[in-house]
C-alpha cells in the first residue's frame, strides 16, 4: 500500500513537472528558429538555421541594457529592506521576549493576506505626497514593505528553532543585542536567506503591475514592461522576435538560479528538519 502511494506521488510529481517545462520547452526551442517554423512546427526541435539571430535583434529594438539596470536597481533595494531589515524585525518579534514584539508578529503575518491591488490607489497618492512618484526608490519602497511580511514569517520560524544557549552565552561574554544577531544568528540563517532572496527578486523580476502603475517607462524602463511595449509593437507579426525577447528576460533569472540553486536547496532542506 505505501508502495503504491509512493508511486502516485512520483506520477504526480513527474506530471506537474512535465506541466511546468512546456513553456519554458516553447520559449527555448522557438528561440532558436525563423517565423515560418514555429508558425508551422512550434513543437519541433530546432535545426539551428538562424543561431542566435533571434536574442540579437531582440537586443537591439529592446534597450533591453537600461532595463535591466532598472530592475536589478529596484530589486537591490527591494531586497535590503524585505530581507534586510526584515531579518532584524523577525529577531525582535521571535527572540525578544516583550508583549509588543508578540504582537508585532501577528500584525506581519496578517500582511501578508493583503493583496496588493486592493491599495494601488492609496500607494500612489502617497508616492505622490513624498515626492517619490514615477521614482526608482518610491516602487522599492513598495517592493519592500509588499514582501517584507513573508520574509519576517518565514525568518521566525527558523530563528525560533535556534536554542537560546547561544544567544546567552554571547550576553554572557559582553555581545550587544547587535552584536549577538550579526554574529550568532546571522550566519545560522544565511541558507534561509539566500533562499529568500531567489524567491523574492524573482517575484519583483517578473512584476508587471506595479510598474505600468507607478513608472513611466520611458524614464524607468523594467523588464517586464519592456517585454509588454516590445509584444504590443510586434502585434504577432514576428513570433521569432517575441520569442528571442522572452529569453532575454529569462536569461538573468536563469543564470541567478543555477548559480544559487545548492543555497535555494539548502534552505528548503534546512527549513524541513527545523519546521
Amino acid at each position: 500500500m505505501r508502495q503504491k502511494r509512493h508511486l502516485l506521488l512520483e506520477l504526480g510529481v513527474i506530471l506537474l513537472a512535465v506541466i511546468v517545462s512546456v513553456p519554458l520547452y516553447l520559449v527555448l526551442i522557438n528561440a532558436f528558429k525563423p517565423h515560418p517554423e514555429i508558425v508551422k512546427h512550434p513543437l519541433s526541435f530546432p535545426r539551428f538555421e538562424v543561431g542566435f539571430d533571434n536574442m540579437v535583434n531582440a537586443f537591439e529594438k529592446m534597450d533591453i541594457v537600461k532595463a535591466y539596470g532598472t530592475t536589478f536597481a529596484i530589486g537591490a533595494v527591494a531586497m535590503f529592506i524585505a530581507v534586510g531589515l526584515g531579518a532584524l524585525a523577525a529577531y525582535a518579534v521571535s527572540r525578544l521576549k516583550h508583549p509588543f514584539f508578540s504582537s508585532m508578529y501577528w500584525f506581519y503575518t496578517a500582511c501578508i493576506l493583503i493583496p496588493i491591488q486592493s491599495a494601488l490607489i492609496p500607494l500612489v497618492l502617497l508616492l505622490r505626497d513624498l515626492h517619490l512618484q514615477n521614482s526608482i526608490f518610491g516602487i522599492s519602497f513598495i517592493y519592500g514593505a509588499m514582501l517584507a511580511p513573508f520574509c519576517i514569517f518565514m525568518y521566525s520560524g527558523f530563528m525560533r528553532s535556534i536554542p537560546y544557549e547561544l544567544e546567552e552565552s554571547a550576553y554572557l561574554d559582553g555581545c550587544s543585542t547587535f552584536r549577538t544577531f550579526f554574529q550568532i544568528i546571522l550566519p545560522l540563517i544565511l541558507p534561509v536567506t539566500a533562499s529568500l532572496i531567489i524567491v523574492q527578486f524573482i517575484s519583483v523580476w517578473n512584476d508587471l503591475q506595479l510598474p505600468l502603475v507607478l513608472l513611466n517607462s520611458v524614464d524607468h524602463p523594467t523588464v517586464s514592461i519592456s517585454l509588454y511595449k516590445f509584444f504590443a509593437s510586434r502585434n504577432m507579426s514576428d513570433l521569432s522576435l517575441l520569442f528571442g525577447g522572452i529569453m532575454l528576460t529569462l536569461l538573468p533569472i536563469m543564470i541567478l538560479f543555477i548559480s544559487f540553486q545548492r543555497y535555494f536547496v539548502k534552505g528548503l532542506s534546512t527549513g524541513a528538519v527545523k519546521g
